[in-house]
């Protein structure tokens, strides 16, 4: 009869332990010679190895106060002054910073309220608080400057609610100051008069 082979498992078992062995006897062999010969007279249990010594002194701390540098507190004066002065003018440049920011922002929402098309009151209401402002400025310059000033103050503010409309009327304004001056300068010269002769014929 034939000998069977042994099963997979068996064999893949027997190949394993045969490996585990090799290295165990290899580690042994390559760590044998670097370890120190055991001295029985120097071995001791582990009740005895000391963990804290009873017989330990506390070291004790003295503490001592470094003397300062030269200029040292003179240095550390201007130092914690200039920091406490630079934080204050941050914080001050802070806060108009922010105020300048929400004044240009409402500056900026109300702009842009006014130029909408449908806002016919708020335009008008704007432009007559231009003409009043400019009125009450100009009290105290007489007619001229009282009717120069509310008329100032009216053409700003409604300059303001009608940017487009404005900067029609000012092109339009400058073409035709450009045709009167063309025509002004291509006028033609006035006829000579002739000189009626008075004196007695001949």
């Amino acid at each position: 009869m034939a000998i069977e082979d042994p099963p997979l498992v068996d064999r893949i078992s027997d190949a394993s332990k045969k490996a585990t062995n090799a290295l165990t006897k290899w580690w042994n062999a390559a760590t044998a010679e670097n370890r120190p010969p055991a001295n029985p007279e120097k071995m001791v249990s582990i009740k005895q190895l000391p963990i804290y010594s009873e017989n330990d002194e506390h070291q004790q701390y003295k503490f001592v106060v470094e003397e300062p540098l030269p200029l040292q507190r003179e240095f550390a004066t201007v130092r914690q002054a200039f920091s406490t002065e630079y934080e204050r003018f941050s914080s001050r440049f802070k806060a108009v910073d922010r105020t300048v920011t929400k004044s240009k922002d409402m500056l900026s929402k109300t702009k842009t309220y006014l130029e909408d098309e449908w806002t016919v009151l708020p335009k008008a209401a704007a432009i007559t608080v231009g003409g009043m402002a400019g009125f009450v400025l100009g009290l105290k310059r007489g007619v001229i400057g009282r009717t120069f000033s509310t008329a100032l103050g009216l053409a700003t503010m409604a300059a303001f609610c009608y940017p487009h409309e404005t900067v029609d009327v000012v092109r339009t304004g400058i073409a035709h100051s450009e045709m009167a001056w063309e025509r002004f300068q291509e006028s033609p010269e006035p006829p000579k008069k002739s000189k009626i002769d008075l004196s007695p014929p001949k």
